[in-house]
């Protein structure tokens, strides 16, 4: 790591304040839409979602897989981010003037009576795509809290100003559309500055972080190519039960499902903050496959205590939110689904997916990348196969059941793509497999049995983490 810019890697340290972020950044978006379902009427707030939807899955594919690039290989050299970052959003910039033109066309023609709306929504999509560049240079700087920071208040502007309209009575949904893209580019902005104060003026080569980043953009978008395809497909993986329901339900069977979905990955940002943490460390030694596979075991044992304590909670404190916070039109049925009872079929998929962060953040660091893109493809067949099997016969519940087996396939397929089995970490998955089915269904049956089961789980989990720290310390001393 460099001397003159940005402070050591800390995997743990990183994964917490990005956790903590992301925890706050979705705690301000949910008070968001819950505001936006109290202002707007189903269907108008089902026909947003879609919009925004759309627009976030076609532009993805602009990401180019550069910042997870950045991730990776900006712990080699920090002092070359910067101009890195540039080099990025050149690239990005000159290949999404058509994208945007093309997408925006498509979609104007399905939706002709709302332009500025659509216009909108394409604006918050490209300008959440900018953020990730300067946000994935300072998490490389090991920055990872003002990378933290600069997502707050993105979601701080957002939710104030859907506060203020909502105060003023406003029922119209494109108001809340330009909040949403004043957040974006608040965001922008903010990481952006925070990116130049934390890495000065000091400039080091591009070719610095590695062969890829030369004077030619080819090489660095061959590189990138497996993530950018990932990055194209991955939106869809989550998105398609929705497109489904849009089709063969309507919008009000949108607007419930997206509202137990919504509060189901409010939870899965804490994996995501956590693989984001871990793709710096596992890049730092990605060239060792005893390195790797320790971090990889290591990562596991402090993950396997999170998973019961994390279903319990959201079983217990999800629920009861929905009918508090939200219309009862999304709790009684009427729009098709219970989303309480939505939420609950999709909860043992948060569990999967903390568990299957280390392999997966593994995969995306080790030294062959296409297997992540691969990762993504079979998740997105398998979306496909589950939504058209369940979601046209029974809707929304139909879509809960289809996202749960999507989860449970690429939580599967993580492992079995994983760059090294040496040390596998079983108890840690025993103990989250197990917290995964026993967890959520005694809480529908039996609360007492559920709690006793979590913290029965919590603790094997807390003293095979204890006993992997020890171990791992004595073999360093």
């Amino acid at each position: 790591m460099s001397d003159t810019a940005g402070r050591p890697l800390d995997a743990r340290r990183d994964a917490a304040w990005l956790s903590i972020a992301e925890i706050s950044a979705v705690g301000l978006a949910l008070i968001g839409q819950v505001l936006l379902t109290s202002a707007l009427i189903e269907t108008v707030y089902g026909r947003w979602i879609l919009l925004l939807d759309v627009f976030i899955a076609a532009f993805l594919v602009l990401d180019l897989g550069l910042p997870t690039l950045l991730a990776r290989d900006g712990p080699l050299q920090p002092t070359s981010l910067r101009p890195a970052v540039w080099r990025v959003w050149r690239i990005q910039a000159t290949v999404a003037v058509p994208v945007a033109l093309l997408a925006g066309g498509i979609v104007l023609q399905r939706h002709p009576d709302v332009p500025l709306l659509v216009t909108a929504a394409a604006a918050v999509s490209l300008l959440h795509l900018a953020t990730y560049a300067p946000r994935a240079a300072l998490r490389a700087a090991g920055e990872a809290r003002l990378e933290a920071w600069s997502k707050v208040i993105e979601r701080s502007v957002m939710t104030g100003g859907y506060a203020f309209f909502m105060l003023q009575g406003e029922t119209a949904v494109l108001p809340y559309a330009m909040v949403l893209v004043a957040g974006a580019t608040a965001g922008l902005v903010c990481s952006a500055m925070l990116l130049h104060r934390t890495l000065g003026d000091v400039h080091t080569e591009l070719g610095d972080l590695g062969s890829a980043w030369g004077t030619s953009w080819r090489p660095l978008v061959v590189t990138g190519a497996p993530f950018a395809l990932t990055a194209a497909v991955l939106p869809y993986v989550s998105r398609i039960e929705k497109f489904l329901l849009a089709e063969t339900h309507g919008y009000d069977a949108v607007a419930v499902f997206h509202v137990a979905q919504m509060a189901w990955a409010a939870g899965l940002v804490v994996p995501a903050a956590v693989r984001s943490a871990l793709i710096p460390a596992f890049g730092a030694v990605r060239s060792s496959s005893t390195a790797l596979s320790s971090a990889m075991r290591e990562a596991e044992a402090w993950m396997a205590p999170l998973v019961p304590v994390g279903l319990f909670a959201g079983a217990w404190a999800v629920p009861p939110l929905f009918s508090f916070v939200f219309p009862a039109s999304y709790t009684n049925g009427a729009l098709g689904a219970d989303a309480a009872h939505l939420f609950l079929v999709l909860l043992p998929g948060w569990g999967l997916a903390m568990m299957a962060t280390p392999s997966l953040a593994g995969v995306q660091a080790g030294l062959n990348p296409w297997r992540y893109a691969g990762h993504a493809a079979a998740g997105l067949c398998c979306a496909v196969v589950a939504g058209v099997l369940l979601v046209p016969n029974n809707g929304p519940i139909g879509a809960a059941w289809a996202a749960l087996s999507v989860c449970t396939v690429l939580a599967l397929l993580a492992l079995l793509l994983r760059p090294s089995w040496r040390e596998f970490h079983g108890q840690a998955w025993t103990i989250a497999a197990s917290s995964c089915l026993l967890v959520p269904w005694l809480w529908t049956h039996v609360w007492w049995a559920s709690f006793g089961t979590a913290a029965l789980l919590t603790w094997l989990g807390v003293a095979v983490a204890r006993h992997d720290g020890l171990a791992h310390d004595n073999s360093e001393g």
